[in-house]
């Protein structure tokens, strides 16, 4: 059982789904910044896209799964190839990061699977929609427990389409980010090897 969640959360067995909340962060090349990864496809609202694959030193990799400065997530090397191995989970999920030799060093996870959308469960607010585009984000409304830690709702029919590892439906920010989803089978991996690693954890929804 991971110690630190379990005192987080007093019901964390519960829990049938975790957004990724990685605390370690891989940092980029100091000449490179956020905008150089991205095109912004509508003026208007200046949604970003990503265009080119994340720039991080060798050096900087050293975590097993960290949080990269654009906000995303990423695994190592033989992290990635693990999970790999071991779950529904392909080569499309992750996006290599390279050094500026061109080597890859690390990997961005970048779940292909979509959830069903989880607007109603978690009361999500749309924050902006852009009258040019029609991109929406929400602002991230999220429940907390006694100890002041927060978590979310999924339905059933949300939890019986979900991948191993996916990313919601609702985009949050202007920078319009997901969460990133990982079933309960990949978070008892997960927390097995890295015990101070941290979720979010996803409780169902009772419907009435």
């Amino acid at each position: 059982m991971n110690q630190l969640m379990a005192r987080l959360y007093d019901n964390i067995d519960e829990a049938k789904a975790f957004a990724l909340s990685f605390t370690n962060f891989v940092y980029d090349y100091d000449d490179v910044i956020i905008d150089d990864y991205f095109i912004i496809p509508c003026k208007h609202c200046k949604r970003m896209i990503q265009a080119k694959d994340y720039l991080a030193p060798k050096a900087n990799c050293k975590n097993p799964c960290g949080i990269l400065t654009t906000f995303h997530f990423g695994v190592s090397i033989e992290l990635r190839d693990q999970l790999m191995e071991r779950f529904e989970i392909s080569e499309q999920d992750f996006r290599p990061i390279r050094n500026k030799r061109g080597e890859i060093v690390y990997y961005q996870i970048t779940p292909q699977h979509t959830m069903l959308p989880l607007q109603k469960e978690n009361d999500w607010k749309a924050a902006k929609l852009c009258p040019q585009c029609g991109s929406l984000y929400y602002k991230d409304h999220h429940y907390e427990n006694s100890k002041g830690e927060k978590y979310y709702y999924i339905s059933q029919q949300a939890l019986d389409e979900m991948h191993d590892i996916n990313v919601t439906y609702e985009c949050f920010s202007r920078f319009y980010i997901p969460r990133f989803v990982i079933s309960r089978r990949v978070y008892n991996f997960l927390v097995e090897r890295y015990p101070r690693t941290h979720y979010f954890p996803f409780y169902l929804k009772e419907t009435t």
